[in-house]
């Protein structure tokens, strides 16, 4: 299923800023809930382990907010762009030198064809107006059997399980300043795990897929994708 984009492209930019000062994805790294913290921690964990960096790769991280994913990368020449002049000064203090950064919408980046070897792309692609265009761009700077991880929600069982924490009266308690679904405000659209797939399968090979926490306990996925040539 997905949901239809409630913004229109010239409004975007300032859209996301609002979203982004509401929500801080950043502070998610960090939340007081011990939870969300574990579930944050193994998602980046998951990433890394399926992309397997060497120091002769180029990497970079579309949609990297402020620097807590490709702040744990131990090599390689790392790359991160986000759409947000806020969150990137965040990530250009985390990161300091570490990375090349830059300012650039993931449905048109300013970069030349199979430049990289590998890309992230971490709970971004839910948040923008045209995924598959973000794909297709994906695709175009990845070098031949490029690789590109990208992690995604499971927003079914999050709104199910969220459901149940608000008819308990206990959600506000357990994930403050967290929204009750996952499609209020930011997310702009709502796929199950197939319709992920399916949109990858446009332009990418999927290699393999990891359950986030928990195989039994599907939170979020981190897909591993191979350009086709």
């Amino acid at each position: 299923m997905e949901k239809k984009p409630r913004v229109i492209d010239h409004e975007f930019k300032e859209w996301n800023e609002r979203m982004i000062q509401k929500y801080d994805p950043d502070a998610f790294h960090h939340h007081p809930n011990p939870l969300i913290r574990f579930i944050e921690n193994k998602r980046v964990r998951s990433i890394f382990k399926m992309m397997n960096i060497e120091k002769e790769d180029w990497v970079i991280e579309i949609g990297c907010g402020a620097g807590n994913i490709i702040e744990k990368a131990s090599t390689g020449i790392l790359f991160g762009t986000d759409i947000s002049p806020s969150i990137l000064l965040k990530a250009r203090s985390r990161l300091n030198q570490k990375a090349h950064l830059f300012l650039a919408d993931a449905q048109n980046l300013p970069c030349k064809g199979q430049v990289f070897t590998k890309v992230i792309c971490s709970e971004v692609l839910e948040h923008i107006l045209e995924p598959s265009l973000a794909l297709n761009e994906m695709s175009r700077i990845l070098k031949d059997r490029g690789i590109a991880i990208v992690s995604i929600p499971n927003e079914p069982l999050i709104n199910r399980l969220k459901n149940i924490f608000v008819r308990l009266r206990i959600f506000k308690w357990l994930f403050p300043k967290v929204p009750e679904k996952m499609n209020d405000e930011w997310h702009l659209h709502i796929y199950d795990l197939d319709g992920w797939l399916n949109l990858f399968k446009i332009s990418f090979k999927v290699n393999g897929i990891r359950s986030v926490p928990f195989p039994w306990l599907p939170l979020r996925y981190v897909v591993h994708l191979e350009r086709l040539e």
